[in-house]
Order: structure tokens, then sequence, then C-alpha cells
């Protein structure tokens, strides 16, 4: 195998100059375009930009890794940006401010989009967004408001009574999620959408599930209750997404029976609505119990 890589031609294969790659780029998205977004998806210039998308793919891949280090590198020799990547604290703040706001822009595309195309589900789905959006300008007042307590014990039961006040909002919205998926489902109202709505809306699902997960995971020992709810709320909204991608990839790209449409909806719908009440749940009883925790502490001390 390493000597199959050190091949003169593979290497030129797999690590053309970087004009090579700048080129394939430009070509690739076009075609791509051409291809999945005016419905040639059967089309020799299709097939070519399959291949092609997935060459270039591959080769900008195996660079990532060196660009990833050249951008660090960079970034390490900056004193502001030096600061953001060694200091967690900051980087939740930011995520929780940059992760609001591109929610709440996310949640203007859907009601702009459902106006557009007369949806009711797009409007529905672009509530649900606009709702969780305050919910988390409420998590970022709350902070601005801890950041003011100079006893550690007031800042800790601020944040652990910020994010009951959040389990109990994603509670309360998981119980609309219900109400509108059921309506949905039971009047068999499906909506189809032009292909470039369907593919913002993937972009921005699986982008949005892996960073979700990926800050849930990595932010779960901070200490900071207000910065864990911020995540499980993304996590939320992530679910969303999922629900809301499914039903309109069914009606784009499935084969219209309307009984396989339901029943996938059915599942979908049901798991996203208990894995959002679960959520809610070990919310409220985990916070809660730490707050009892915390007043039974002070109290002894007193």
């Amino acid at each position: 195998m390493k000597e199959f890589l050190q091949n003169k031609w593979v290497k030129r294969l797999l690590f053309p100059h970087w004009v090579i790659k700048l080129l394939l780029v430009i070509v690739v998205v076009p075609l791509l375009i051409y291809s999945l977004g005016f419905g040639h998806t059967h089309s020799i210039v299709a097939y070519v930009s399959y291949g092609l998308s997935a060459y270039t793919l591959t080769v900008v891949a195996i660079k990532t890794p060196v660009l990833i280090r050249w951008i660090r590198g960079g970034l390490h020799s900056n004193q502001y940006s030096k600061r953001y990547l060694s200091d967690p604290v900051l980087r939740a703040k930011i995520s929780l401010y940059g992760s609001t706001g591109f929610n709440l822009l996310y949640a203007l595309f859907y009601m702009g989009t459902g106006i557009f195309y007369r949806s009711a589900w797009m409007g529905a789905i672009a509530v649900y967004y606009i709702v969780l959006s305050l919910i988390r300008m409420g998590l970022v007042r709350r902070d601005r408001q801890c950041r003011l307590l100079k006893d550690e014990t007031e800042k800790l039961r601020h944040e652990l009574k910020s994010s009951l006040f959040c389990g109990w909002s994603l509670f309360l919205l998981n119980i609309a999620v219900v109400a509108m998926a059921v309506h949905m489902i039971w009047q068999n109202k499906y909506y189809a959408y032009p292909g470039f709505v369907i593919y913002a809306q993937a972009a921005y699902t699986f982008y949005h599930l892996t960073k979700a997960i990926m800050n849930l995971i990595k932010y779960r020992k901070m200490g900071r209750p207000i910065i864990m709810a911020s995540k499980v709320m993304s996590l939320a909204c992530a679910t969303m997404s999922i629900f809301a991608l499914q039903t309109a990839m069914l009606m784009q790209f499935g084969d219209g029976n309307m009984d396989m449409v339901r029943l996938a909806n059915i599942l979908t719908g049901t798991a996203v609505c208990f894995i959002e009440f679960a959520m809610a749940v070990i919310m409220v009883v985990k916070h809660h119990k730490e707050l009892n925790l915390l007043n039974e502490v002070e109290t002894e001390q007193n």
C-alpha cells in the first residue's frame, strides 16, 4: 500500500496542485446545481458531475488535516483568536450568542418560505424555531445577569433556575410539536418544495445535528447549567430539523406511496417527540435535585 501511494502518478492524482483543485470546485459546483437543481439527475452531465464531485471531495479531504493545522497555526499567532481557542468558557459564550442568532435567521427562512409557498406546515415549523430562539435569548439574558453576581453560590443557583426554566419551556414546546405532527399526519397534509429549499434544509440539518451532538459531549463537564441548557436546546432544534427534512424529502423524492409516507412520518415524529420529552424531563429532574441540594447545603452552613 505504501509503495502504491508513493507512485508518482498516484501522487499526482491524489495530491494535485491547488490550482487544479480550485478549477475542479469551480467546474463541479455548477454541474451539480444543473443536475440536481433542475431535475437532470439521469443525464450524462449528471453522471460526469457525480464522478468529478467524488474525486474533488477525495482530494480536498486528503489535504484537510494539513489545512486545519495551517489555520490553527495562524489563529494561535493572533492574541484574540488564541484567547478564543484556549478559553472554553469564552467559546461557550460566543457559541450561545452565535447559535441563537443563526437559529433566528433559520426561523425567518422557514417563515418566508412558508408564506411564499402557502405552506401551513412550514409556517408551524417557523413558529417552533422562533419560540426556540426566544427561549435561547432568555438564556443569553440570564447569562448576562449571572456575570453580574459576585457570589459563586448565587451564580450556580441562578444558572440552575435558568436551566429549569429552559427544561419546562422545552416540555411545553414539545406539546406544540406533538399537536403539529398529529395534525399533519391525521389530516394527511403534505407539501412539495423545490430542490434548493430541500438542499438548504439538508445542509442545515446535518451540520446542526453534528454540531449539537459534539457540543453536548464537549461541554457536559464544564459545570455551567446555562451552557448545557443551550446545547440541549440546539439538539432539540436539530431533531425537529430531521423531522421537517424527512417530510419534504419523502414528497420530493418518494414513489408517491402515501401510506409509506404516513408511516415514516408517524415513526419519525414519535421518535422526535419522545427525544425532546426525555430531554426536558431529564433537565427538570436533574437541575431540580441539584437546586434542592444546594439549598440544603446552604441551610446547614447557616
